[in-house]
C-alpha cells in the first residue's frame, strides 16, 4: 500500500485520539468542579468545627468555675 493509502487509518487513529481528548478535557474539568465544591465544604465545615470547639471550650470553662463555687 502506499503512503496515501494510510491517510484514512492516520485520520480514523486522529478522531479516536480527538475523541479521548475531548473525554480527558470533560473529566478534567469535572473533577475541577468537583475539587472546589470539596474545598468549600471543607472550610464550611472547618469553620462549623471552629464554632462548636469555641462552644465547648465556653461550656468547659463554665462548668469548672460552677465546680469552684461547689463546697
Amino acid at each position: 500500500m502506499n503512503r496515501l493509502g494510510n491517510i484514512p487509518v492516520m485520520l480514523a487513529e486522529l478522531d479516536a485520539l480527538s475523541e479521548k481528548t475531548d473525554a480527558l478535557v470533560a473529566i478534567v474539568n469535572q473533577l475541577r468542579q468537583e475539587n472546589t465544591r470539596l474545598r468549600n465544604q471543607n472550610a464550611q465545615l472547618s469553620a462549623e468545627h471552629r464554632a462548636v470547639s469555641d462552644r465547648l471550650r465556653l461550656a468547659s470553662d463554665r462548668l469548672e468555675a460552677i465546680m469552684e463555687r461547689l463546697p
